[in-house]
């Protein structure tokens, strides 16, 4: 959901700042007695003076407004994606967490570390991680091999964090012909 916070937040932001250069531009051209520059606001002045709040065009713009705006703080308030896992520790009053990032970064090295792995691509999330070995070799039982023992190196790794709660690892590999 932070992408699309983040996207809506330039939107909105863009949107005012448009709207505030216009009412400016406005200003200034009404002030030195000139007739409307960009947007034409005669007709919608006239129109909002003479529509009452109950009828039904002012009904309408206000329900969607509110549904609008109701939608956005369901949105803000639907807590998150937990990103975030506790590791286990001696001291009861100091709690200490890693990234799911994070983890999936000592996954990737970890699997990178073992001889005759290219490259690694690790996703960890709260309950599971995925790991994508792949490995350049073209006989399909040394490539099994390598990928066994990155899955150890990783799962070592996995081991070594002390997590309160270790997701689990799940890998895949993946041979590449050269």
């Amino acid at each position: 959901m932070r992408t699309v916070d983040r996207v809506l937040a330039v939107l909105l932001a863009v949107a005012g700042l448009l709207l505030g250069v216009l009412v400016v531009v406005e200003v200034v051209a009404a002030a030195l007695d000139r007739g409307p520059v960009a947007l034409p606001y005669g007709p919608a002045a006239s129109w909002l003076r003479e529509t009452p709040w109950s009828a039904a065009a002012a009904v309408a713009v206000a329900v969607g407004l509110l549904v609008l705006g109701l939608l956005l703080l369901v949105a803000e308030l639907t807590p998150r994606r937990r990103t975030d896992l506790v590791l286990t520790g001696t001291d009861p009053a100091v709690t200490t967490t890693l990234s799911t990032r994070s983890l999936g970064h000592v996954l990737e090295a970890a699997a990178t570390a073992t001889p005759g792995v290219e490259r690694a691509r690790a996703r960890a999330r709260a309950r599971r991680a995925r790991l994508s070995v792949h490995v350049p070799l073209r006989d399909a039982g040394e490539a099994a091999r390598v990928g066994r023992e990155a899955q150890a190196n990783a799962t070592a790794a996995l081991e070594e964090l002390h997590l309160r709660r270790t997701p689990r690892l799940r890998v895949r590999t993946r041979q590449e012909a050269r």
